[in-house]
């Protein structure tokens, strides 16, 4: 085949959507009165009956997906009949099969025959129309250039064409044209080329050897550097805090890396809701890349509700206000308010809470934030009784893309009321933290690592035991064995300690470790994966009434959890999933002492904000009198 018939055969490919268009379609209502229409039946006929042909000709054909819509005379059938040579014999060349040859036939008669109209017209109705198919071998790829139109330069030339996918003797789809042309493009930009692009190809089928010998000329341009990054579309939002997020300086070496990361920054502001960024096509004076960050703002105000039931703990009903640019840098403000516990427990176990968010970007640099936290509480779980209010202040510092460290103060004034009597307890303390994550999803992650680890010590103003030091971490990765991410496997670990006091009655109930609940054992009780109180008497006064099945809390903790996610559709997925650990008395887990481990399975919903969670787990070790044989979680996003 002549270089010119292969190239067209590949235009094909890629303007078969076009060709879908100018197929003729079904006439209107009032036309089909007025014309008389030929009914047609439509079947293929496949050299050597190869399956995979067949359907990719019936997914392709417009007689097929046109077939209750009559056309209104015999040129609409025959014009049907010549639109689907073209639009299979391209569907399969996109499969690498050059030869192929396709042939339509009304009544016996080819639709190429001038006497085709008229076969249709004397057909018996409805007429039998035949999509005959002989897709002939599928092509190999033979000699394959990589061709530089740059003079004096080797940096095109030493790219090895199997490097990008042009394997010779590989099967040779024009998709894997396409792909290598990509990848080349992709790998001169991160080298530093931004203005790197395919300029042509030269593509000729060899029937004799049945190959597909590629030529492909690649001009790499110059070697640039970042220019200047300017901020368009901006109204309200100050540009500097979009110029402030810039993960590079003029100068710097171009990386396609660093403007994906670039946009994510921007969006990570949460006040636009169109991001663009857009590259001159050309260096400027200085022989870089300007660079400019079109922008289109969101609306700033916002509200919301939330409501979350689980079979143990109950309902929760919540509602948020929340404001993205309250002074012009992109400041965030959200106040919630919220109740828990609700339904299955009595009104004077209900729980509420009243918080305020604020985050003010760009304090210092435009990658250090400002984070100040405000909220009262008034909790009741089966441990204890707390009233109490919290204040924090933080600097939250982006090192880079996936890694940050948050600093911070934070006071928290608390009347606790538990099996050891009533106290109180007034604590100032200096916590840190570092976070990593490289996931792809906040809601749906389907690969990477999310690491969060924290130490915080406090000073006890009020107590015997003055010091409290408490050592947080978590782990989850997630793990895809397929393009689609259909097949996730996710596994999380959690641990925790706490030094200083002398006894658990010197820690607050609060910030002792329970496990248990929907967001840590599946399957068990609500902290009832945690030590229990062992009856006193007589009991401290004011004190919670004591009973063998009351969890107290503990000085550490080891959570860990897995989970085969599995989409069955696009929208709906099954999670099989086992979760183990425990709260333990000592400051060092005692693993001599009961590990619970619960079991289920879970459905999920997935929908544009994320998935939709419900799952039902039961107890499999480590069972009490206090928890449930099978317990239902339903709530939005994945449960790690």
């Amino acid at each position: 085949m002549p270089a010119l018939l292969a190239a067209g055969i590949l235009a094909c490919t890629l303007d078969h959507g076009a060709l879908a268009q100018a197929a003729p379609s079904g006439p209107p209502p009032a036309a089909a009165a007025a014309v008389p229409g030929i009914p047609y039946v439509t079947t293929f006929a496949v050299d050597g009956g190869d399956a995979d042909v067949e359907k990719i000709a019936s997914e392709t054909s417009s007689l097929k997906s046109l077939e209750k819509e009559v056309p209104p005379g015999p040129p609409g059938l025959v014009g049907r009949g010549k639109a689907d040579i073209e639009r299979i014999a391209a569907a399969l060349t996109a499969t690498g099969r050059y030869a192929a040859l396709v042939e339509v036939t009304i009544a016996g008669v080819s639709v190429a025959s001038e006497s085709a109209a008229d076969a249709a017209q004397r057909a018996r109705r409805p007429a039998q129309v035949v999509v005959r198919v002989h897709p002939g071998p599928v092509f190999t790829l033979g000699n394959v250039r990589i061709q530089s139109l740059d003079a004096g330069s080797s940096q095109v030339a030493s790219i090895d064409p199997a490097k990008v996918g042009l394997v010779p003797g590989q099967p040779a789809p024009s998709s894997v044209v396409f792909a290598a042309e990509s990848r080349i493009v992709d790998k001169l930009r991160n080298e530093g080329y931004p203005f790197a692009a395919v300029k042509g190809r030269d593509v000729v089928a060899d029937h004799s050897r049945n190959q597909l010998d590629v030529t492909i000329r690649v001009e790499a341009g110059v070697r640039a550097p970042f220019g200047d990054v300017t901020v368009t579309g901006t109204r309200e939002v100050d540009p500097k805090v979009v110029l402030g997020r810039v993960p590079f300086k003029p100068g710097d070496r171009y990386s396609p890396k660093k403007v994906a990361e670039l946009r994510d920054e921007v969006n990570k502001l949460d006040v636009f809701g169109s991001i663009r960024i857009r590259e001159a096509t050309a260096p400027d004076a200085y022989g870089r890349v300007p660079i400019t960050i079109e922008v289109e703002e969101k609306k700033f105000r916002y509200v919301g509700a939330s409501a979350l039931y689980d079979s143990i703990d109950g309902a929760s009903l919540g509602a948020y206000w929340g404001h993205r640019n309250l002074f012009g840098g992109a400041e965030k403000l959200r106040i919630d308010a919220g109740v828990s516990r609700l339904i299955s427990n009595s009104p004077q176990d209900y729980e509420y809470s009243l918080k305020a968010h604020f985050e003010k970007p760009g304090v210092w640099t435009g990658f250090d934030d400002l984070l100040v936290d405000v909220e009262a509480l008034r909790e009741r779980p089966d441990a204890y009784d707390r009233d109490g209010i919290r204040a924090a202040a933080a600097i939250r510092r982006r090192l880079t893309s996936e890694l940050s460290i948050q600093g911070g103060v934070e006071a928290e004034g608390s009347t606790i009321r538990d099996t050891f009597g009533e106290k109180d307890f007034l604590l100032v303390g200096l916590p840190v933290s570092a976070t990593f994550d490289n996931t792809d999803s906040k809601l749906d992650p389907s690969r990477g690592v999310r690491a969060t680890l924290s130490a915080a010590p406090y000073y006890n103003f009020q107590g015997e035991s003055k010091s409290l030091n408490i050592f947080k971490g978590q782990v989850s990765s997630y793990l895809s064995f397929d393009e689609a991410h259909r097949f996730i496997l996710a596994g999380k670990i959690g641990f925790g300690s706490m030094v200083g006091p002398k006894t658990l009655a010197d820690v607050p109930a609060n910030r002792r470790f329970f496990a248990g609940g929907g967001g840590s054992i599946r399957g068990f009780a609500y902290q009832s994966a945690s030590p229990f109180c062992t009856p006193i008497n007589p009991r401290p006064k004011r004190a919670l009434a004591c009973k063998d099945d009351t969890p107290i809390g503990g000085r550490s903790l080891i959570e860990t959890s897995l989970e085969a996610r599995v989409k069955i559709t696009d929208t709906i997925g099954i999670v099989p999933f086992v979760d183990a650990g425990a709260a333990f008395d000592k400051s060092i887990p005692d693993f001599k002492e009961d590990i619970r481990v619960g079991a289920g399975i879970g459905l999920r919903y997935y929908t544009a904000i994320g998935p939709i969670r419900a799952d039902i787990a039961t107890p499999v070790m480590g069972r009490s009198k206090n928890d449930p044989r099978v317990a239902f979680y339903i709530s939005i996003g994945q449960a790690f």
